[in-house]
């Protein structure tokens, strides 16, 4: 779900930054601008979105609380030691918290996706064919 997030949040810096208005550029030239920003990490592509002012202050926050989630779920989740987790294996704890931040990855996706959607409607983009797709197979 992070990498989900993740995606979502590399389109809207790509369409905010660079594409601006959509209806103004190729696919090709789209799919070049957008390479270049999931080559960001999260911690990157956040802090891109905070220097632009891309999103709200509360949509910045959020993003910011997935990162400190994000960076403990690789670096952090997996004890060193295998006899620490022979002695004391933390599988509910771990398996709760891995769910919480997939939950929250997925509402950040959302939250990221409806934003793109309000941009690109104000960009003159009609966007009730993908609502309405979106809505035929439960994703709204």
């Amino acid at each position: 779900m992070i990498q989900h997030a993740e995606d979502a949040l590399s389109h809207s810096i790509a369409l905010k930054v660079d594409v601006k208005h959509p209806l103004r550029m190729t696919k090709a030239e789209g799919d070049k601008v957008l390479a270049k920003y999931r080559s960001y990490t999260l911690g990157q592509a956040i802090n891109r979105a905070k220097k632009e002012s891309l999103f709200s202050a509360q949509l910045l926050s959020a993003l910011d609380e997935l990162l400190v989630e994000r960076n403990w779920l690789i670096h952090k989740s997996i004890a060193h030691g295998r006899d620490e987790w022979e002695l004391n294996p933390p599988w509910g704890d771990l398996f709760k918290r891995i769910k919480g931040i997939s939950t929250k990855a997925q509402m950040l996706q959302r939250l990221i996706e409806e934003d793109m959607f309000k941009f690109s409607e104000a960009n003159g983009v009609d966007m009730s064919g993908v609502r309405a797709e979106m809505e035929k197979w439960g994703q709204t």
